[in-house]
């Protein structure tokens, strides 16, 4: 219970009549009955991430299907409609998974649109300029392997994930709504679902639309990255936020997901080219390995602070 509750309150669940002291997860405070509810052990984390992954495995394998019956019909127009399908599908049922994973205390459906929406269209107006006009990487990164990787790092990876950063402090980081650490995780994973869908889309337009065999797998990976990459940064600055880390904390948090997101792009766009043979299956189910790991310790601090919110609602 809070020792600073000097006030009458409503339950946020049941609006019954509150005397101090009385639980609050972040600022919301609950009755002795609703609290005993969300308190309650949540198992289903691993569970629900297990199902995700195959579900997304499973939408994958029936598009790659499909695809390799018709290999070579598909008019052209259809080609890109549906690589529009497979490249937005994946940022959707992500955004669902994890907005549903913040049990305690769901945010507000707008502001989560918000920072979707901030994030897709900073990617489109900065990042691309950056990667594509004023470094200009397509015509030099590919000059041998460590340049590549370099670039990739620096230059992709770093700018990815400044504009999540950007697009969640703009929004919501300073809002009373981004009031506990899953907040962290939640608009950051939506942040980046934000810019994997910009990149997707991009992926599809510019290549006049995919295999899709190939193609799905490259848009669900990124989706799952993107979205992993910015829930690992988006939890760094809950914690920032929180328990007043130190000045070197975020620029930490930054290094270490633009190295993963650099990493990913890099596995993805140039290990099949880099003496593995012309495989894009290859690299991808590299860059999907990368997604995983990065995916599972994203799930295990989501695990993580539900315990930690539930403890300081009781101090």
């Amino acid at each position: 219970m809070s020792d600073a509750q000097n006030d009458e309150a409503e339950c946020c669940v049941c609006h019954e009549r509150l005397t101090p002291p009385y639980c609050v997860l972040g600022q919301r405070p609950y009755c002795e009955r609703h609290y005993q509810m969300v308190n309650k052990p949540h198992p289903g984390f691993w569970r629900a991430s297990l199902i995700q992954i195959a579900g997304m495995g499973i939408f994958s394998a029936v598009v790659a299907l499909i695809a390799n019956q018709f290999q070579g019909q598909l008019s052209q127009p259809l080609l890109i409609g549906l690589g529009v399908f497979i490249a937005i599908v994946p940022s959707l049922l992500w955004i669902v998974f994890f907005y549903q994973q913040d049990h305690l205390e769901p945010e507000p459906k707008t502001r989560v649109a918000a920072v979707f929406l901030v994030a897709f269209a900073l990617a489109d107006i900065v990042g691309r300029r950056i990667v594509y006009e004023w470094f200009d990487i397509a015509s030099w990164a590919s000059f041998d392997t460590t340049t590549s990787l370099l670039a990739s790092i620096l230059i992709l990876g770093f700018t990815y994930q400044a504009l999540i950063y950007t697009a969640v402090r703009l929004v919501v980081y300073a809002s009373d709504e981004f009031d506990e650490r899953m907040d962290g995780i939640v608009y950051g994973t939506v942040a980046g679902l934000g810019l994997a869908a910009l990149l997707n889309l991009r992926y599809i337009l510019v290549n006049g639309g995919v295999a899709l065999g190939p193609g799905v797998i490259s848009t669900a990976t990124t989706a799952l990255a993107q979205a992993s990459f910015g829930g690992l940064l988006g939890y760094f600055m809950a914690e920032a936020k929180f328990e007043h880390r130190p000045a070197w904390w975020i620029p930490l948090a930054m290094t270490v997901s633009a190295v993963l997101n650099g990493l990913l792009s890099w596995l993805i766009g140039e290990v099949s080219a880099q003496g593995l043979g012309v495989n894009p299956w290859r690299s991808l189910l590299m860059g999907l390995l990368v997604a995983l790991i990065a995916f599972v310790a994203l799930i295990a601090l989501m695990n993580r602070t539900t315990p930690v919110a539930l403890r300081r609602a009781r101090t």
